[in-house]
């Protein structure tokens, strides 16, 4: 496979390297240099800190200023880390927890409730959810965006569903794009390594006055890792992702984005699933997931003349995907306005409303059926919010936002935040917020049928709960930003969160097959509430003008509460143990000179206990060196891993019943910008 596959990538990009080759020769040349430490280490912390964060306040405002846990991962962030993928760059945001399951799938969350399919995240590109509503969380393994296209990815941990709507929980991430106006030129990328090999082309120009344009490609391809044993997983695959954005100024009032993407993968593993209703009814063979996601997204943004900042956002987005067991089509369709108001006294008002209708189509199979097999649900709903200066260093926030839901109908999202600016170093912000989590599609209409290894019982059948209620979220937060020097800032949070009616997984009944045996059957439900308390820490030292550290550490408890009279399918404590209550990072980013970076990335994990196995803790240490033999030329060779030969993070054997063990692994790369 990797033989017939790489060349397959290479002749891509080199066609697509001569193509854009010769249209260089005969385009304007001035992109902008590839970002070096140059530009990036000389920022002081201030500067930093005024960097945007749109993602909570759904308006221009700086770190500093937001009244909740913000964190900003910048394209140089990205650049030097040495990631190749979305889930390894999120290890980056303090307590944000991410445990790879294989080489394509992660459990990534903030504050806990980690899983495959983590549902207290809101996860967007350019303001376009990527949440899948049939598992309520995000499949990593099917977003594999051009990483050189993005210009940051702003992160807030805690609750904002008040803007953004049900399952923003425990936190939103919103990854920005660059603008068809600040990727002119043409940059070609390729990498190499012994567990990935990837490259893409980028090539922007610009169509009229004040009117761009840019198109980009991207392939890659994923070894397969291994298990305990050190037998492969087979979880090998390839991804190739199209995309293209335009960014117009159609006058001094309006601005208009249009920006597509269409991705195409294959993931090979062994997923779970029953073959034939006879003997051998299921073995543990690669039944490898295809699928396509593609979107097309329209972003108008005009200012009236009275004041007002209006802002469109129209998306529509496309999924399929099949495996041996199943297949599943779905289309989405979004829309989501909202209107800044012009200050009315010590008055910030905000407003918008959103309409998101979603239409799904399964072919069932004996192991993996819904009923009905298509439907359409829809949710509306409506926000205000009212920033109050209540003096020049004291704002207050008030805002709510009601949405209609077709499983569960009314729900209301209201929270209140204080930011208070004591003097030039030290501001102290605190919220009281509720959110909610949706109940997801498979658990209103799912039937699977599928084997678990490691049970005395072969087979489960998980039926679906119409009756599923939303989760409740109550939190309360507290933080504090500190300029402890002219060349250190402490920025810390503390959040205690009270969640109702939490979902737990429980067995009803059991019956007995001729064919399959001793068969359980399971039922999720509202069964649990679960506290959960903890603090995040972040400091930022710039050492010298060359060398900059980030240091992050966090730490969370769990209280959890729950029947014990119930048979419980999977462990009722299962955020106690599923969750590593303590996770350290520390960053250097080092210039050795003006050409050369020195990069070193270390991390703590703590242990876990999940699906029955002990995942002990462990550190990972990953190294960058960078070099700049040209302007516009970078060569680097990363390691990843580099203390283990391989070790496990996550595990999932309901869906995947290998779980890989992450190897060590290096990466070597070149990016050319012409």
């Amino acid at each position: 496979m990797f033989s017939t596959f790489l060349p397959s990538i290479y002749r891509i990009l080199v066609c697509l390297m001569v193509l854009t080759g010769l249209a260089v020769q005969a385009a304007d040349t001035e992109g902008d240099a590839i970002e070096t430490t140059s530009e990036f280490l000389p920022l002081s912390l201030e500067e930093l800190m005024d960097q945007d964060v749109t993602s909570l306040a759904r308006k221009e405002q700086t770190v500093k200023e937001t009244p909740s846990a913000a964190f900003v991962i910048t394209s140089e962030d990205i650049r030097r880390s040495g990631a190749t993928n979305l889930p390894d760059i999120l290890r980056m945001v303090p307590g944000m927890d991410v445990g790879k399951i294989n080489a394509w799938n992660a459990g990534v969350s903030a504050r806990g409730f980690n899983d495959l399919y983590a549902n207290k995240l809101q996860v967007m590109v350019d303001g376009r959810t990527i949440y899948d509503p049939l598992t309520s969380g995000v499949s990593w393994g099917q977003q594999n965006p051009f990483l050189k296209d993005i210009q940051r990815i702003e992160v807030i941990r805690g609750p904002s569903g008040t803007l953004w709507g049900a399952n923003a929980v425990n936190g939103t991430i919103n990854i920005i794009t660059r603008s068809a106006a600040d990727t002119q030129g043409g940059l070609v990328s390729a990498g190499a390594g012994n567990k990935e090999q990837s490259g893409g082309v980028r090539y922007g120009s610009k169509l009229a006055d004040n009117t761009y344009l840019r198109g980009s490609t991207n392939a890659v391809y994923r070894d397969a890792n291994v298990d305990a044993t050190g037998k492969s997983t087979n979880d090998f695959g390839n991804a190739e992702t199209v995309n293209f954005r335009l960014d117009s100024q159609l006058n001094s009032q309006d601005k208009l984005m249009l920006e597509g993407d269409f991705s195409n993968y294959k993931q090979n593993g062994y997923f779970v699933g029953v073959s034939s209703a006879t003997p051998p009814l299921w073995t543990p063979n690669d039944f490898g997931k295809t699928g396509i996601n593609s979107s097309l997204q329209g972003y108008w943004t005009h200012q009236t003349e009275t004041g007002h900042d209006w802002k469109l956002n129209m998306a529509f987005t496309y999924t399929d995907w099949r495996q041996i067991v199943d297949q599943m089509s779905r289309t989405s369709y979004v829309l989501d306005f909202q209107d800044s108001l012009p200050v009315i006294g010590r008055h910030n008002l905000l407003w918008g409303a959103n309409f998101q209708t979603t239409s799904d189509q399964f072919q069932n199979s004996l192991t993996l059926a819904f009923k009905p097999d298509n439907f359409t649900q829809n949710n509306s709903g409506i926000f205000v919010q009212d920033q109050i200066d209540l003096s020049k260093d004291l704002k207050l926030t008030l805002a709510n936002r009601v949405e209609h839901f077709t499983y569960t109908g009314w729900e209301t999202e209201p929270n209140i935040r204080l930011l208070w600016k004591a003097n030039k170093i030290h501001s102290l912000w605190g919220a009281i917020s509720r959110s909610v989590v949706v109940p997801n599609r498979a658990q209103h209409s799912i039937n699977l049928f599928t084997p678990v290894p490691g049970m005395q019982t072969p087979f489960l059948l998980a039926i679906a709960n119409p009756q599923m209620k939303t989760e409740n979220l109550l939190a309360f937060e507290l933080g504090w930003r500190w300029q402890a020097a002219k060349n250190i800032d402490v920025d810390t949070a503390l959040f205690y969160n009270i969640y109702d009616r939490m979902q737990g997984t429980v067995i009803t009944s059991t019956s007995y097959s001729p064919i399959y045996g001793e068969i359980l059957y399971a039922q999720v439900g509202n069964y649990r509430q679960v506290k959960s308390y903890g603090v995040e820490l972040a400091l930022n030292h710039r050492i010298n003008h060359r060398w900059r550290l980030q240091t992050s550490y966090s730490a969370i408890g769990f209280d959890t509460s729950y029947n014990n009279s119930l048979i419980w399918l999977r462990d009722p404590l299962a955020e106690k143990n599923y969750d590593p209550q303590q996770l350290m990072s520390i960053r250097s980013q080092f210039d050795v000179s003006n050409d050369v970076e020195f990069d070193v990335w270390g991390r703590y994990v703590d242990q876990i206990h999940k699906d029955r196995v002990n995942i002990p803790s462990y550190f990972g240490l990953d190294v960058r060196l960078g070099w700049h033999p040209l302007k516009n030329l970078e060569l680097s060779l990363s390691g990843q891993n580099l203390l283990y030969n391989q070790h496990p993070e996550f595990s999932d054997i309901l869906y995947y019943t290998v779980a890989s063990q992450i190897q060590r692994s290096y990466f070597c790369q070149i990016s050319w910008q012409f």
